[in-house]
């Protein structure tokens, strides 16, 4: 038996023996496409073809591609796995699901559906965790959807759970109004006359140019670590009217250095095996007498350490918070839970912007 086997629960194991016996078709032919073939080759699961929607090219990996419109007959014995995660509209799961089902497959796998059985392969990939995992964290889970404040939270809340936990495959997600961090129906609870809006994992520049556009702040405080993001950021920020202060700094929760992984656009994170070094700071140890009134934090699922490293900044000031709950799949109940503890005042919201439970974010906020 495969060692990685031997330590899955018994449904896990039957559906990676079923995978080695009768090999698989992979839906996609990107970045997770790639490497969920390299995985599918070490755990020894045949992959018979991949597929797409639009073929760019006869062959992937050595393997042929097919068109989901004109595909062999042979080739829908086998089940699908889709090998596709992000979160454009065009990756949308459940509709990548229900054309290949259409297409004449009559199982397809989604990545929560498979993942348990390459997770050692594959390693972290934003909020995916094996299924069985979700049964210890009830108690926990419970108490984070209790502390969201309106009825479309919870219902966010639950719809999200529910595609992750694939209890709900057939639904398209309820998505947000209005710009991500900047929602339609929270325009009237945005602070007003904003003095300091501090963008964590400022990218770009992207989600600065919306905060001048709806905060109208006097001062900018962003971070990005990453060179070739920093770089883009400056440009960026000098074409604005705004007083900004540009950081090449990461957030955490102490002053430190760790590995990162760059080249990699929004993507880019901190990665223990990454391939170059950023310094981190705690927004406390640097912003400890400044009035922030507007936090963003999307920091590639270290959100939690940086909101313990601004745990004296967010108790005293009190600032509009809007906190990416995404990228680690026990952000959902773990980032309510720990702002409720540093704020017991805040009404904290959920809120969906792009497919696949992708850009859920939280707000925070007095009333």
């Amino acid at each position: 038996m495969n060692p990685q086997a031997s330590t899955l629960p018994p449904a896990d194991q039957a559906a990676l023996a079923h995978a080695q016996r009768d090999g698989i078709v992979i839906m996609g032919t990107g970045g997770m496409a790639s490497q969920l073939h390299e995985a599918c080759q070490q755990l020894g699961v045949s992959v018979h073809a991949f597929i797409s929607s639009n073929v760019a090219a006869s062959q992937h990996r050595g393997l042929p591609v097919h068109v989901l419109a004109q595909l062999p007959q042979a080739l829908l014995a086998h089940e699908v796995w889709i090998g596709i995660f992000n979160h454009g509209d065009d990756s949308d799961l459940v509709k990548l699901r229900r054309q290949c089902m259409s297409a004449g497959f009559s199982r397809v796998l989604v990545p929560q559906q498979y993942y348990a059985l390459v997770e050692a392969q594959m390693g972290w990939r934003y909020w995916l965790a094996p299924l069985h995992a979700y049964a210890a964290q009830q108690d926990a889970i419970a108490h984070g959807r209790k502390l969201l404040a309106d009825t479309e939270s919870t219902m966010v809340f639950d719809a999200i759970l529910d595609f992750r936990r694939a209890n709900e495959l057939d639904q398209a997600l309820p998505r947000s109004a209005g710009p991500q961090y900047f929602p339609a129906d929270l325009q009237l609870v945005l602070p007003q006359n904003t003095g300091i809006y501090l963008d964590g994992g400022a990218f770009d520049g992207d989600t600065v140019s919306l905060a001048v556009q709806h905060l109208s702040p006097r001062q900018v405080l962003a971070f990005e670590p990453d060179p070739e993001n920093f770089q883009k950021l400056a440009a960026r920020v000098a074409a604005i009217d705004v007083a900004a202060t540009l950081f090449p700094l990461g957030i955490s929760d102490a002053v430190r250095f760790l590995r990162f992984r760059s080249d990699n656009g929004a993507g880019c994170a901190v990665d223990g095996s990454g391939d170059s070094q950023i310094q981190v700071v705690a927004i406390d140890s640097i912003l400890s007498r400044q009035q922030v009134d507007f936090i963003k934090l999307d920091i590639e699922g270290c959100e939690i350490e940086a909101l313990h490293g601004a745990r004296e900044l967010v108790a005293t000031c009190k600032p509009f918070l809007a906190i990416a709950g995404y990228h680690r799949w026990d952000d959902l109940w773990r980032i309510p839970t720990l702002i409720h503890a540093i704020n017991p005042d805040y009404t904290i919201k959920l809120r969906l912007h792009c497919a696949n439970s992708f850009d859920a974010v939280f707000y925070a906020y007095n009333a």
